[in-house]
């Protein structure tokens, strides 16, 4: 089963956490995830980190699921389009953003592979937790670099395999081992390179899941862990930053 048909599942189901595999409340539940304290706060610093400076009119989140992240995402651009392949996603985040009033937040169905916009729309585009994904990753990134303004900038947060945590993460469900030719770090940024301008990489330690009791703890623990080695390297998730570059002159 590929990734986009288990996830439909997860989310037209709502199915439970089941050992590896992320369940709906844990991770794409938007009316809960967006007001969880630890997650909120992650996707703040997240964003402001790297789209604060920036004059962002226009935005594209490519991937962006059931919208579990727009709360923090919404004051970072006037205009958002949030694109993702599932229909059952879409629905969710546009249920969300009528509740909660985020009018300039457009949910639609489309493919990343083939982005349903022109030339040079926009000044941003986000893909967080896609890369590792979609089928043609060329094609994607592509299509990134078509509907991004000269100048403009792409910012992608993917998991890190280089930690071990991680590493099993994406190992024992078949819908995620694509991460394990994709997401180490010198991977990605070797992809990433081909087309873009790299701005910034950095790791994050941090768990994108909601979690409470034992299990956060373990989870708290271990991410203070790697954060005491200052190794970001090995880290469990990455933040890569890069600019569209501009057109080679030619000679007449």
């Amino acid at each position: 089963m590929d990734s986009t048909r288990h996830y439909d599942k997860v989310v037209s189901k709502q199915r439970r956490t089941r050992f590896a595999s992320c369940g709906y409340q844990d991770r794409f539940d938007p009316f809960v995830l967006n007001k969880d304290p630890r997650l909120h706060r992650l996707y703040s610093e997240l964003f402001e980190s790297v789209l604060a400076g920036l004059s962002v009119g226009r935005l594209l989140d490519v991937g962006a699921g059931t919208g579990i992240y727009f709360d923090a995402l919404a004051p970072f651009a006037r205009d958002i389009e949030a694109l993702d392949l599932s229909e059952d996603m879409v629905r969710v985040a546009s249920e969300y953003c009528r509740a909660n009033g985020l009018d300039h937040i457009h949910p639609r169905v489309g493919t990343a592979e083939r982005l349903p916009f022109g030339d040079g729309e926009f000044d941003a585009v986000i893909a967080l937790d896609l890369l590792h994904h979609v089928p043609d990753l060329e094609r994607t990134l592509a299509e990134v670099g078509r509907v991004l303004k000269t100048g403009g900038y792409f910012f992608v947060f993917e998991p890190n395999i280089l930690n071990p945590l991680m590493f099993l993460a994406h190992l024992i469900p078949r819908e995620e081992r694509l991460a394990l030719r994709r997401n180490r770090p010198a991977a990605l940024k070797r992809n990433l390179d081909a087309r873009f301008e790299t701005v910034l990489w950095r790791g994050v330690s941090a768990m994108v899941t909601r979690s409470a009791g034992l299990k956060r703890l373990a989870f708290d623990v271990y991410l203070k862990a790697w954060t005491l080695t200052r190794l970001q390297k090995f880290y469990t998730r990455q933040a890569w930053l890069g600019r569209k570059k501009s057109p080679r002159c030619t000679s007449p």
